[in-house]
């Protein structure tokens, strides 16, 4: 492990970095790790990673309240929030600058980089369980962008992550009842 660990800093970085636990899946950022092209109609190219951030504010629990927490809190308390309203995230794309590398998805870009609005993302209500796990075995997440304006990068995970996602939705469709 220690030979592993003087070779990968990136993971070094990860197991060191603090993880807080949320208050709530409504209260918790998200983080595209990848890399994506934006190409504009006259043909500029933007890289950019998505980030997904509560309007409600980023909080977490100290490790104190934690203990207090089913292993299953954050499924819990979604539905109860649920019933006082939507839940609101902002779509937002952190802008690459020259230099920034947008080939590897363990290379973080600085926190000052731009961060730009794309719009808005509501949670208004969950599947009940039955329903989920119907749905479960239908969908196949593809984290390739298949829309007009948006390409992938040259990160080689995207096209791994593509391939392993649609074996698994495969597996999951042809998997009995």
């Amino acid at each position: 492990m220690p030979e592993f660990l003087a070779r990968h800093p990136e993971t070094v970085r990860f197991l060191e970095d603090p993880k807080p636990s949320p208050e709530s899946f409504a209260t918790e950022k998200y983080f595209g790790v990848n890399a994506f092209k934006f190409v504009g109609s006259e043909g500029k190219e933007t890289f950019v990673r998505y980030r997904v951030v509560p309007a409600a504010g980023l909080k977490t629990l100290d490790a104190e309240a934690l203990l207090s927490k089913s292993a299953n809190y954050l499924f819990e308390e979604l539905p109860k929030r649920l019933e006082a309203g939507p839940i609101v995230f902002k779509l937002l794309a952190q802008i690459a600058e020259a230099g920034d590398i947008t080939d590897n998805a363990t290379e973080i870009w600085p926190e000052e980089r731009k961060l730009v609005e794309l719009g808005e993302i509501r949670v208004e209500k969950t599947m009940e369980e039955e329903e989920s796990l119907k749905e479960q075995k239908r969908i196949i997440f593809d984290p390739v962008p298949r829309v007009e304006g948006v390409e992938v990068s040259n990160d080689p995970l995207l096209d791994v992550r593509a391939s392993v996602y649609l074996i698994s939705g495969r597996q999951r469709r042809g998997a009995e009842e």
